[in-house]
């Protein structure tokens, strides 16, 4: 397939500010597979197309954060083969669902989590996190599986959903949620990923610059998100859930 200069700047700009946003609070697919559809790209390809540049993404803020010491290792390594395995299941069965009824359960979902972030202020402000209990190990199992299942499947908003999980259930502040979370995302991208690739739906023309772009928008967003810290965070979450929102909303009432 052609893909023509000002189509493969509409894939480098989107990318840059996914990329950015994605590092941070996640809501990258509400750009980038509005922009991959755009392309001409079929449901299932876009899906695809757009883990392959997630991956590329999630790589390099997961190593960013890595880097700056922002990973609880203790916690998330005993979640990643969960959030694999649901990535992959996700991914399977992405066509034989009807994705109204999913779409309509996380637009309220998305608008709580909000509401419930503008309301709790001390919300990470500071990591409160006690450790690893046996609890903790399996709720954060079932928890991984299902939105590694859920980024499978469709995926708009699983970093939201993951920063809000480190955050809520865990009480880390917002720059250690935003860094485990990215580690999840990176798992749960590369599995699906590897489902689409096999498939064949996977268009490496559209997905490598809008990769490349993602990746360094990744890079410079992780960055700020250390340095600056829960007053940079915490304000872009709320408006990126509220995006979110507004973006389901319109899917699932139009």
């Amino acid at each position: 397939m052609h893909v023509s200069v000002f189509l493969i700047a509409a894939l480098v700009g989107s990318g840059l500010v996914a990329g950015f946003f994605d590092s941070i609070v996640g809501g990258s697919g509400v750009i980038t597979l509005p922009t991959l559809l755009w392309a001409g790209l079929s449901p299932y390809a876009a899906l695809g197309t757009n883990k392959l540049a997630g991956t590329f993404a999630s790589s390099i803020s997961t190593l960013t954060y890595m880097r700056s010491g922002r990973i609880h290792w203790s916690l998330i390594r005993g979640m990643i083969p969960f959030t694999l395995v649901g990535a992959w299941l996700g991914a399977t069965t992405v066509l034989h669902v009807n994705q109204r009824y999913l779409q309509l359960t996380i637009f309220f979902a998305i608008v709580i989590i909000a509401i419930l972030t503008l309301v709790r202020r001390s919300l990470g402000k500071t990591n409160a996190f006690a450790g690893v209990t046996t609890g903790i190990r399996i709720s954060s199992s079932i928890a991984a599986f299902a939105l590694g299942f859920y980024d499978g499947f469709i995926g708009p908003g699983t970093g939201s959903f993951l920063l809000f999980l480190f955050l809520s259930a865990y009480r880390f502040d917002f720059v250690l949620a935003a860094g485990n979370g990215r580690v999840l995302n990176f798992a749960s991208n590369i599995a699906a990923l590897v489902y689409f690739a096999l498939h064949g739906e996977v268009a490496l023309l559209e997905g490598l610059p809008m990769g490349i772009a993602m990746m360094i928008g990744a890079r410079i967003g992780s960055k700020m998100a250390v340095k600056r810290g829960v007053p940079f965070i915490r304000p872009l979450f709320v408006v990126v859930s509220l995006v979110l929102a507004i973006k389901m909303a319109i899917t699932v009432f139009h």
